[in-house]
């Protein structure tokens, strides 16, 4: 069985109101490649890096570099919704006086660093084999378990009286519109998410991020915007011979070479990936296909 050419990551700029399994939809029709799969999910109403994986690569998703992640978000307080963003029902108000900005910076420390956050009810969180929004949506309460998440930076941009502009550091399952949440409750206002903009993920970043408009304009620009190599990879990588790599694509642990240290390495072969393997003992974590040339 030979795969697709199309072995690689896409830095692609999800607009607003578009799913990131949407914007997965669009790339799949692009690109004629039926195994296309994203990383960490957006909001619809969220916009910014949404990378996208792309034939062998969906199988490595799990070693995909994903932090630190930056988001920019705007933040209105006196209403909070039951979404957490400004597409949910008003659940709760506060009114006048509003924070200054030396009060929202006196704030920041107590939401940054490894931190307990409850996650928002509508989230594709499970609860008794059930995504969370599928139950609210039926019109049942969900309560979710606090999860730790780690909060690396939190800085004020600009804002004033009801409305502001913060930038966070965060790592993998932080919710923004639980931070934003959060940093109303200890500003003793109601606070949801009015807009957010994910500028980074890992060594994707916003300023480097393809329109799906512009890839679509010219339907051979995305084999120019494909990022094949290894580096967006928390693999250790080693090279094997042309010997080694067909016994390994037959699923023979014979090819597996001497290895020094530990961990998932993936092992090479004319700058393709042709296993991952993990050990001591090493053993087979994934073989890929052969890939056309």
């Amino acid at each position: 069985m030979e795969c697709s050419v199309a072995n690689g990551f896409l830095n692609v700029y999800k607009p607003a109101g578009m799913s990131s399994h949407q914007v997965v939809q669009r790339i799949r029709r692009l690109t004629h490649e039926r195994h296309v799969g994203h990383a960490g999910t957006l909001d619809p109403d969220a916009t910014g890096v949404l990378p996208v994986a792309l034939g062998q690569f969906t199988r490595l998703l799990e070693w995909a570099v994903l932090t630190p992640k930056v988001y920019r978000a705007a933040i209105v307080l006196g209403r909070l919704t039951h979404t957490g963003d400004r597409a949910g029902d008003v659940v709760g108000e506060s009114g006048a006086p509003f924070p200054d900005r030396h009060a929202l910076e006196n704030i920041l420390p107590w939401l940054t660093g490894t931190i307990w956050q409850f996650p928002p009810q509508v989230s594709a969180l499970k609860q008794g084999g059930q995504r969370s929004y599928h139950k609210v949506r039926q019109g049942q309460t969900v309560w979710l378990d606090p999860r730790p998440v780690e909060i690396e930076a939190i800085k004020v941009l600009d804002g004033v009286g009801d409305r502001w502009y913060v930038e966070a550091v965060v790592g993998s399952g932080t919710y923004i519109r639980a931070l934003a949440r959060d940093l109303g409750f200890l500003l003793g206002h109601a606070a949801s998410l009015e807009s957010l903009e994910r500028t980074q993920v890992g060594a994707f970043s916003a300023q480097d991020a393809w329109r799906l408009d512009d890839l679509e304009a010219n339907p051979n620009q995305w084999q120019d915007a494909l990022v094949a190599g290894t580096q967006m990879l928390s693999l250790s990588t080693w090279p094997v011979t042309a010997d080694q790599a067909a016994m390994l694509w037959s699923g023979n642990v014979a090819g597996i070479p001497p290895l020094p240290g530990s961990g998932p390495t993936a092992l090479v072969y004319e700058k393709q990936i042709v296993a991952v393997v993990d050990g001591p003992p090493w053993h087979f974590r994934k073989v890929l296909v052969k890939g056309e040339r």
